[in-house]
């Protein structure tokens, strides 16, 4: 290592040390913005797997009607579960229809009972590939089935499009309060150092007039800012691992989250987006914090 770089880290890790009450200000200023941006990744990891998750569920109820003959049933059944999109299909008779509907709604067996098995039609359960689990594409896959064999087709378009567009409202929010939390966390870690470099003035002074370059002048603060940043993400990730630890089971509990993927941590690329965004903001604050200064003394 060339005694430049000895230089600038020996400055850095002392300066640290001298000033360790406003330098505990500023991690903790960016341990609580990234904790912020933490849970927004991990509420968006988690509602992506939930909707991926959605997208596997998502099936075709394609009701034959009364007069299309057991035979031809099977036969619309065996051709549709040779297309590329469709990845089962499955055949529900008028009385395996009634006896579902009997076991989940106990109040209508009497009335089902008095209107015959044949009061719920025959139909087609037909599960598609996660690439044709989309909006745009189960409303193509739904126009190319035959009229003349199905009486209804249904597949949930409203709720599918309405919950696409609450999922589109909600990143675009997100990524809004991001960018203000990010902006406002940015000019506090940046006020914070500038008080650091305000407190060493004189020695800056001092460099500037024996014609030390703004390089060398910046870089024991940039290493400080990249170390508040390292140990703010730090605090952020052991908190978020508590709000993970101690609420998600309980929200799991709460909303009867089972029949979706569990709610996991962040995976190992999302903590290194967390913790490169610590050091990001750690390192922009204090170059921004230091040039304010330099502005002043040049």
């Amino acid at each position: 290592m060339s005694p430049r770089l000895k230089h600038v880290f020996r400055r850095a890790f002392r300066s640290l040390w001298e000033n360790a009450y406003l330098n505990s200000v500023s991690a903790g200023v960016i341990a609580a913005t990234t904790l912020l941006f933490g849970v927004y990744l991990a509420v968006q990891f988690n509602l992506n797997k939930m909707v991926d998750t959605w997208d596997r569920d998502i099936h075709i109820s394609a009701y034959f009607h009364p007069d299309v003959p057991e035979n031809r049933r099977f036969d619309v059944r065996d051709e549709i579960a040779t297309r590329s999109e469709v990845t089962k299909v499955r055949y529900v008779s008028s009385e395996a229809a009634n006896e579902w509907m009997q076991v989940r709604m106990p109040a209508m067996e009497d009335i089902l009972k008095e209107l015959g098995s044949d009061t719920l039609p025959s139909s087609l359960e037909i599960s598609l590939t996660a690439s044709a689990a989309r909006p745009t594409a189960i409303d193509a896959f739904a126009r190319t089935l035959s009229v003349t064999d199905f009486s209804d087709v249904d597949y949930g378009q409203e709720w599918i499009e309405k919950f696409q567009g609450f999922m589109a409202m909600l990143k675009l929010l997100g990524a809004i309060m991001g960018s203000l939390i990010l902006v406002a966390a940015t000019f506090l870690v940046m006020n914070t150092v500038h008080l650091v470099v305000y407190n060493r003035k004189e020695e800056l002074e001092i460099q500037k007039l024996v014609g030390a370059t703004e390089g060398y002048v910046m870089a024991p603060f940039l290493v400080e800012g990249l170390i508040q940043g390292l140990i703010g993400s730090l605090l952020a990730l052991g908190g978020l691992a508590a709000v993970h630890r101690l609420l998600v089971a309980r929200l799991k509990d709460a909303f009867e989250l089972a029949v979706t993927a569990d709610l996991q941590f962040l995976p190992s690329s999302y903590i290194a987006l967390l913790f490169a965004a610590g050091s990001i903001l750690g390192v922009v604050a204090a170059l921004l914090a230091v040039q304010r200064f330099l502005s002043k003394v040049t």
